[in-house]
């Protein structure tokens, strides 16, 4: 019997050694005020639709040949982070920080990623390329109508851009 324990006791001390290490990583982007979102994004990704103003983006990792002490490293040299750059008044890119993932090596062999990546897009975007969501009712840009806001002419009918005064 004590034979068995000490069989069994073994063998669950060795099933922790093979642990991998899984993080996951959770960041949100603000886009009430975008029309357009491009993805750039160096790994494979799911999207969801979801009622809220924000993108949300769940990033989960897990690691086979590595410690913990390796996925805090990768995690905090941006390995599997993703950033938002304004590429226009009212576009955003969503990308990869770290473009290019090069292999690693480490004592227990060549490091294995499994990266699943899953965005909450708000529901008020609407996909209209494989990598381009566009808002569904577009805001008014500064540029595209130069300080314009809608409102009604006198006549009461049809809504038109009226000239926005600048205050210096």
């Amino acid at each position: 019997m004590k034979r068995h324990i000490l069989i069994f006791g073994l063998l669950l001390c060795g099933l922790g050694l093979i642990a991998q290490p899984k993080q996951i990583i959770h960041q949100s982007f603000a886009v009430d005020e975008m029309n357009n979102v491009q993805l750039d994004l160096n790994s494979e990704y799911e999207i969801e639709m979801w009622p809220g103003s924000e993108i949300l983006v769940e990033t989960k990792i897990e690691l086979t040949n590595a410690t913990n002490s390796i996925m805090r490293y990768l995690i905090e040299n941006k390995r599997y982070a993703i950033g938002l750059d304004t590429v226009g008044e009212r576009s955003v890119t969503l990308m990869s920080i770290d473009k290019e993932k090069r292999e690693i090596e480490t004592s227990k062999g060549k490091l294995k990623e499994e990266i699943i990546v899953r965005i909450f897009m708000p529901d008020f975007f609407e996909k209209k390329q494989e990598q381009l969501w566009v808002r569904s009712k577009p805001l008014v840009t500064k540029n595209g109508g130069e300080n314009e806001e809608k409102g009604t002419n006198e006549e009461g009918g049809e809504e038109k851009p009226i000239k926005k005064e600048q205050k210096e």
